[in-house]
């Protein structure tokens, strides 16, 4: 790790509004150029606290009860205006507009209390060439009195082109998810994601990408409707399991499958097996995956 080109340096968050003209205007690569390379871009806020009216707007639209403490994937939305700050930067050379969230990890060390004050670190640096695109990696960390108590890795990958060879085995891969066996004990409960979910998902993360807000949005991307988050479906999905498999210490892993699109009635199924609490996210038919993860001590 070498010394990082950028680093943000702020005491309290900015806005992350004031990022979007760099995310719009800006002209960048839809891959990394030949021979280019994304240097460490890193920032911080020094004193960072959840405000109650936001927070509380967060537990209603994703399902989360008030026990005292932010979320699981709250602090997520927390370094939104950070993670904005280093994926405008013009040293990140790739264009947000573009980059699709596959894949993300949280481990949590300890519980972050809501009235709690904390210091938020984010940083990306390089990227991977694969079958898909490039990949790139986005750590956020939250830190309290003790030191490092919740971690995040987000991993992000602007697509390229393929073949149709390539296409079809990236569309085998995506439909792969694990499933119950003999001696499981599977759950299910249905998750509605309304029309209005991508708005006011979208108003409190920051995220206010066209096509998670209305169908006309959407389509200018080629989706037929518009798409939820898949942090909105992540978090959704978390809060239906309930607070047993999110105590601390713990650690999550998603993959982000096929869109949801709203208005919708999708189907998680969770159980457990060997020491996991195991579950996937898919439409109300329980055929097409939207996401599929586990979580677990640790």
């Amino acid at each position: 790790m070498g010394r990082a080109a950028v680093d943000y340096r702020f005491q309290h968050l900015p806005s992350v509004f004031r990022y979007y003209p760099r995310a719009v205007i800006a002209k960048r690569a839809a891959l990394v150029p030949d021979g280019r390379h994304v240097p460490r871009l890193q920032g911080s806020a020094e004193i960072v606290r959840a405000r109650h009216s936001h927070l509380n707007r967060y537990r209603k639209v994703c399902g989360f009860t008030d026990d005292g403490n932010l979320p699981i994937t709250y602090p997520h939305i927390l370094a939104g205006p950070l993670h904005m700050a280093l994926l405008t930067h013009p040293r990140f050379i790739v264009r947000l507009m573009g980059l699709i969230h596959v894949a993300n990890e949280i481990h949590q060390i300890r519980s972050l209390p809501e009235r709690g004050t904390y210091r938020a670190r984010v940083w990306v640096e390089g990227h991977r060439d694969g079958d898909r695109g490039h990949e790139f990696d986005l750590f956020t960390e939250f830190e309290d009195r003790e030191g490092t108590a919740w971690h995040e890795k987000s991993t992000l990958l602007a697509r390229r082109l393929a073949s149709g060879g390539q296409a079809a085995r990236s569309a085998r891969k995506t439909l792969r998810y694990e499933k119950p066996v003999e001696g499981d004990t599977p759950s299910a409960v249905s998750i509605k994601a309304t029309r209005s979910v991508g708005r006011r998902y979208g108003w409190l993360s920051g995220d206010l990408n066209p096509i998670h807000l209305g169908d006309w949005g959407a389509r200018l991307f080629g989706f037929n409707a518009a798409v939820a988050h898949g942090m909105w479906s992540m978090a959704r999905s978390l809060a239906a399991l309930g607070n047993g498999p999110l105590t601390p210490p713990l650690r999550i892993h998603v993959d982000f499958k096929l869109p949801l699109f709203l208005p919708s009635i999708a189907r998680l199924q969770h159980w457990q097996r060997e020491g996991r609490h195991v579950f996937v996210l898919k439409d109300g038919e329980g055929q097409r995956p939207h996401l599929a993860g586990s979580t677990r001590p640790g």
